[in-house]
């Protein structure tokens, strides 16, 4: 099990595993330091689609030769994801990342049904997953970028990509929490009923491979002081690996908090699809985007 993001990293280096990208709209200095460093640590080569002469002067404001890189010159967003998505169908990189461009025209590129990287009846969701500093150990909090009100048949699917994810990082029965206001099944809430409901299907063998309890507080899920303190029996209570929020609200502004006020180290990916998908916010830090193209490398595997 990785406790970290370097330990990760140091796995991929000593395994000599080594992918291929493709970044679309790649004229951002964030974006650009993370896979020349990537590329420097050995794990990735990328192809770097985006406006050319910006993406050479970046590379040389990094100590890197434009002529080392293969770019493809396209300045406009929606023309750059495609280009990146078609590169994934064809098979001359493994995953796309998203750089300088809005969420939605990257997705809307990589689940054009012309390139094929989403199966059939598939969901893709979002997870960030974070290093939990107090314990050192990471944990996967999903969905906060795509799925914007799941119901309950959505949020069991975003329940099974993330314990997929968890087994990538050497949890292999994962412990999944689902976050509610309060702990009590209240049918005006329908976060409540639904983790009610997501509960009793694990118990019943319908989600397999992990616990799953809820309605949990935030609190609860990842205090088992708090837990002890309400009286609250549980086995993931406190002991969470997985928090599935109540919807993409609650999952954003949760995401964002643990960056910009915890300070906690973070990673943005993608699960469901066919290949990973390396998705950050444009605003995320250098080394926020690194860890997201450590665990897309891991989740490839």
């Amino acid at each position: 099990m990785f406790n970290n993001f370097n330990a990760a990293l140091l796995w991929l280096k000593n395994n000599n595993i080594r992918k291929k990208a493709a970044v679309a709209a790649a004229h951002d200095l964030d974006a650009l330091t993370s896979v020349v460093v990537a590329r420097r640590e050995g794990i990735l080569e990328s192809v770097l689609v985006g406006d050319g002469d910006k993406i050479k002067s970046l590379l040389g404001e990094l100590q890197e030769k434009a002529v080392d890189w293969e770019i493809i010159d396209e300045k406009n967003d929606a023309q750059a994801a495609s280009i990146t998505a078609g590169l994934v169908a064809g098979k001359k990189v493994d995953m796309p990342m998203k750089g300088l461009l809005p969420t939605g025209t990257f997705l809307k590129a990589m689940l054009d049904k012309k390139f094929g990287l989403l199966a059939e009846h598939a969901l893709i969701s979002q997870a960030t997953i974070f290093h939990y500093a107090q314990e050192n150990r990471l944990m996967v909090v999903s969905d906060c970028a795509i799925n914007v009100t799941p119901d309950y048949g959505k949020k069991l699917k975003i329940i099974q990509n993330c314990v997929g994810l968890c087994r990538k990082l050497g949890i292999e029965h994962p412990k999944v929490a689902v976050i509610a206001p309060l702990e009590q099944i209240n049918p005006e809430i329908q976060a409540t009923t639904d983790a009610a409901m997501l509960t009793l299907a694990n118990m019943r063998g319908q989600i397999k491979g992990c616990d799953v309890d809820g309605p949990l507080g935030f609190d609860n899920a990842v205090s088992l002081a708090a837990a002890q303190h309400k009286g609250i029996k549980s086995q993931v209570a406190g002991y969470a690996d997985i928090l599935i929020m109540p919807d993409l609200t609650a999952g954003n502004i949760l995401d964002k908090s643990l960056r910009y006020m915890a300070g906690y180290k973070t990673a943005g990916v993608v699960a469901g699809a066919r290949v990973p998908l390396i998705m950050t916010s444009r605003s995320d830090s250098a080394e926020n985007k690194l860890n997201s193209i450590i665990m897309s490398v891991l989740q490839s595997l």
